[in-house]
């Protein structure tokens, strides 16, 4: 998908991308940031890549970019990789230090005098949220408001690729029940993202990204099985279920209770909703679930192959 409108070029014969100046994308190296990198590229903007020191695992789009490194846990490297930037993407990743990080990046890059920020948040962030990770980016928001700076906000739902890591042998576990959920592409996020860092006026609004139409996991299963080309099923699991399996995957404490309790309040309705802002931001229909599954469904894990029984 591409970006309309963002290639403009004026009387000058400047495109409204060039026009854009140098664009840091803070989290470049995830499902989002990396997409936003690369219709970055796409539509002739110069975006700058904010690289971890020493991070590992850089997609092939980051060798077409320039990169700067820096630590976010350590404001003053911040400062200094900000410097000549006009506009900046912000994407932090889910950790208990991420108010903190944001709240450095947006000092910092009011210090520089960026021209624009773009943030991507969570849906639904909101300080009374019984989600932390809700909480923290409503806190974030909050600081990007009070910093002067000229912004957008961008809140999704639940993200498509999430499935990617979902499905195993052929299963679909959750605690959701017979919610919908309005699902998105993350590739719509960074369209909308870049459309915002480039064409649309950063007037501090705050856009809510979601896919086309609210589907049960139930029928997120079946659509799976027709485009994987084998039967997925959903099961219904419950929520002690899902916070255990991201304590045992990893996951923070406080992060696997928000998982648990979002799958309680997806059963609840919570992202039962679809919105028009991706269409107003990108001119461009949100992606429908059944096209992300044809195209990355060569991505899904193989269901396993029990072992043969010796005689």
């Amino acid at each position: 998908m591409s970006v309309p409108g963002v290639a403009r070029r004026s009387a000058s014969g400047q495109s409204s991308a060039e026009g854009a100046g140098t664009i840091m994308v803070v989290g470049s190296t995830g499902t989002v940031g990396s997409e936003v990198l690369r219709r970055l590229v796409e539509v002739g903007a110069r975006p700058l890549a904010l690289i971890r020191d020493g991070h590992r695992g850089l997609s092939a789009i980051h060798g077409e970019v320039d990169q700067v490194t820096a630590d976010l846990d350590r404001p003053e490297t911040v400062d200094a990789a900000l410097l000549g930037v006009d506009r900046l993407f912000l994407l932090t990743r889910q950790t208990s230090r991420q108010l903190a990080q944001e709240r450095a990046v947006i000092a910092a890059a009011a210090r520089a005098g960026v021209g624009r920020v773009v943030k991507l948040s969570v849906f639904r962030a909101d300080e009374r949220s019984p989600l932390q990770i809700a909480r923290q980016h409503a806190a974030a928001e909050r600081v990007l408001q009070e910093s002067g700076l000229l912004h957008t906000i961008l809140r999704p739902v639940f993200f498509m690729q999430n499935l990617l890591a979902m499905v195993r042998d052929d299963v679909i576990a959750t605690a959701v029940r017979d919610g919908r959920v309005a699902m998105i592409d993350a590739r719509d996020i960074a369209a909308a993202a870049v459309a915002a860092l480039i064409c649309s006026p950063a007037e501090g609004r705050v856009h809510t990204l979601t896919g086309p139409e609210p589907l049960s996991f139930d029928e997120v299963a079946d659509v799976l099985g027709m485009r994987i080309g084998r039967g997925v099923r959903h099961i219904r699991v419950p929520v002690e279920v899902v916070r255990e399996r991201s304590r045992t995957a990893g996951a923070e404490p406080w992060f696997a209770e928000d998982l648990a309790t979002l799958h309680a309040m997806l059963a609840d309705g919570y992202e039962d909703l679809v919105t028009n802002d991706v269409a107003t931001l990108t001119a461009a229909p949100p992606t429908p679930l059944d096209r992300f599954a044809e195209d990355v469904r060569g991505r899904f894990a193989p269901a396993s192959v029990p072992s043969a029984r010796r005689p």
